[in-house]
């Protein structure tokens, strides 16, 4: 007989460590690792950019007014005409970045011919496929503003066919990353404080029957024990031992209360449990199953009747008398 049987029951509970510890370093340290390697990654000219998703810069030389708004649930967006020395692009300012390229605007707009160009400001964003809506209204401006025939045809040969979008910058996308590896490592902690839960009920537990460790061991491979594996109990003969979450281990002579739950949602039972509780007034709950088969159904079923029978002295099913006999029971024990 191994030594090691309530170890070996408790096997997931070092799983569910493995896995806190390990999401946990994901987010601290996933997080910093991609944030590092967002704000070193160089910036990549529209020009020459061919997919959404690319950190972009466009040294602007010239900007129009703005040619269309969408809203969304946070702003109204607005595009504009940018222009660089050699290309014409489509911008979605925010209008932090509007401002600062405001004497290029200002000298689009100017009527005076010995005015002297002011110098192009670089602006930072991300580009993305132009919207269908935008470009048709890119190119309604153009044949009516500009007297330029441009269609969908030879859209690209005029305006270049990735806009830039300021409104998301490398901090931006810095903090959405921090945002996301942050919930993560919440995650990890909220792990880590289940299975430090876990330990402590499991350790509480084992506390209550230390003299009797070796029996219940035996017990425990012994031919007459029952192993619902489904139900992750063990029903041996002179104790219950359930390690569905936490390990718990019952005396059968403890017990005084048993009685099936079920919960019921739109009339439909969604979860049930057998409900054990002992002299010391601890309340367990067995059985757990949320999802049915039959083999769930039968392994369930047999455990409870085989509880019936190896707890004659102890009262079965719910009932107020039986939830009042309890109580005076308990209080008894506690006076």
């Amino acid at each position: 007989m191994s030594t090691n049987n309530i170890q070996r029951l408790t096997k997931s509970q070092r799983l569910l460590l493995i896995i806190g510890v390990v999401v946990v370093i994901v987010g601290l340290f996933g997080g910093g690792i991609l944030s590092c390697f967002i704000a070193t990654k160089e910036v990549t000219s529209l020009s020459e950019v061919t997919k959404a998703g690319i950190n972009s810069t466009v040294e602007v030389e010239l900007v129009t007014d703005y040619f269309a708004t969408l809203t969304t649930k946070f702003e109204q967006e607005k595009y504009y005409f940018i222009t660089d020395k050699d290309t014409t692009y489509i911008a979605k300012l925010d209008d932090e970045t509007f401002a600062k390229l405001k004497e290029n605007y200002d000298y689009n707009y100017s009527s005076d011919p010995n005015g002297a160009p002011p110098d192009s400001i670089t602006i930072l964003g991300v580009s993305e496929e132009i919207p269908r809506d935008i470009k048709n209204f890119a190119i309604e401006y153009f044949q009516k503003s500009e007297g330029i025939n441009l269609n969908s045809d030879n859209f690209s040969d005029i305006i270049y066919p990735y806009l830039i979008n300021t409104y998301i910058t490398k901090t931006d996308i810095i903090i959405n990353n921090a945002i996301i590896f942050g919930v993560i490592t919440v995650i990890g902690l909220i792990l880590l404080m289940i299975y430090v839960d876990i330990q402590s009920k499991t350790k509480k537990s084992i506390a209550c029957y230390n003299n009797f460790l070796s029996e219940i061991e035996d017990e425990l491979s012994a031919k007459n024990s029952i192993h619902y594996k489904l139900l992750k109990t063990y029903l041996t003969k002179n104790y219950l031992v359930n390690y569905q979450y936490s390990l718990k281990i019952a005396s059968l002579d403890d017990i005084i209360w048993i009685y099936p739950y079920e919960y019921r949602q739109s009339g439909i039972v969604i979860n049930r449990k057998i409900v054990v509780i002992t002299k010391n007034g601890q309340k367990s709950y067995i059985g757990n199953i949320k999802s049915w088969n039959k083999r769930k159904e039968d392994n369930y079923n047999d455990l409870y009747q085989q509880l019936l029978k190896r707890t004659l002295n102890a009262l079965h099913g719910y009932s107020r008398d039986n939830k009042e006999e309890i109580k005076k029971l308990l209080d008894n024990c506690n006076k």
